[in-house]
């Protein structure tokens, strides 16, 4: 039985914790399964006098003093930050909590029925992981989807290590930084591949850019070249979602975001056999496929490793590997995420 499928059975009260655009999918979820909420609660410290979806936000410790202890827990947002994830784990302990997952920017709600459809899929890209930990994460990763339970979020490790691990060494001097923020992943790059000259940061969001050109400026260990555009399958203006955060995007959904006019440009428009690249990273909100099909060309041509995330569209966990397989059939395949709530920053690595 999956989440889903608990949750309409559930006969104790099922709260939302947090609101917003995790929270409008989370609700939707369970109306279409068949779960009742019983209302929606924020940290003690962040109540206003407001109501989400109809119903009133109301303050954790006015919840538990009405309810009681059992409770049913849904976390309806993500988080890095350790005090917010020593609550999180604290809950888990009171209480009975899920965290469901609802996909970013498309796909079916992941369920057993889903899960069945797409087995031959999910088999193949299993046998084709080239490591243990590899294994352990997509399993986890499958698990997650299915139970919402916080257990399967523990196989994570820095980026750094995991770019040091799989890509050091390798004499990688040229890469495409897709969905570059505001520099986050280049700084990641210069740590841990120290034959990096020449960093093209790709990034849409006009705020974000600018933070990114005045890291570019600040960076002394490699040449950070920021390029404004989104990455996308042809060049051309895309109407654009844009809010400085995450869930900027070209079919974002973020509540402070504000609709603007981006140039997208494809990777091949980018590069040319006389510019070659060795590493192509894609976190690039939900275009991942868009902006694979815009760099067929470069892919298959100078077969340079990637880095591609995977968490973003619900199909995107079996499709994508595939598609890269195909492409570059002699790359070994592995994945790796860093410690966040919830199975967020998953990336594939595919290593030349």
């Amino acid at each position: 039985m999956d989440l889903w499928d608990t949750l309409a059975g559930e006969t104790r009260p099922i709260f939302l914790y947090g609101t917003g655009n995790g929270g409008d999918k989370i609700i939707d979820a369970c109306q279409s399964a068949g779960a009742h909420l019983t209302g929606v609660f924020a940290s003690d410290g962040f109540v206003r006098n407001r109501t989400f979806r109809d119903m009133p936000v109301r303050a954790y410790r006015d919840v538990v003093g009405e309810y009681g202890e059992d409770i049913v827990i849904l976390l309806a947002f993500g988080t890095t930050l350790p005090e917010v994830r020593a609550f999180i784990d604290s809950l888990d302990r009171r209480h009975t909590l899920y965290i469901p997952e609802v996909p970013l920017y498309g796909g079916a709600v992941f369920n057993t029925a889903y899960y069945t459809a797409h087995l031959p899929e999910i088999e193949q890209v299993r046998a084709l992981l080239g490591d243990a930990e590899s294994l352990r994460i997509f399993d986890d990763a499958l698990q997650f989807r299915l139970t919402g339970k916080q257990e399967y979020l523990r196989c994570t490790c820095e980026n750094t290590d995991a770019i040091r691990e799989l890509l050091g060494g390798r004499g990688i001097r040229v890469i495409l930084d897709g969905g570059a923020f505001r520099g986050d992943s280049a700084a990641d790059f210069c740590t841990a591949l120290p034959d990096a000259r020449v960093i093209y940061a790709a990034e849409a969001d006009s705020r974000t850019f600018r933070h990114l050109e005045a890291y570019a400026a600040s960076e002394t260990r490699c040449s950070i070249r920021p390029v404004h555009c989104a990455l996308w399958d042809k060049d051309e203006q895309l109407q654009y979602t844009s809010s400085a955060s995450r869930g900027s995007g070209e079919s974002g959904r973020n509540r402070r975001s504000k609709e603007t006019i981006v140039q997208a440009r494809t990777i091949d428009s980018l590069f040319s056999d006389d510019v070659p690249v060795d590493l192509i990273k894609l976190d690039v909100e939900g275009a991942e496929r868009n902006a694979l099909y815009g760099g067929k060309t470069t892919i298959c041509t100078q077969a340079p490793s990637m880095m591609v995330s995977l968490y973003h569209r619900t199909e995107d966990l079996w499709e994508l590997p595939l598609l890269l397989h195909e492409w570059l059939p002699d790359h070994t395949l592995h994945l790796r995420r860093p410690d966040c709530v919830p199975f967020w920053d998953l990336t594939l690595f595919m290593v030349k």
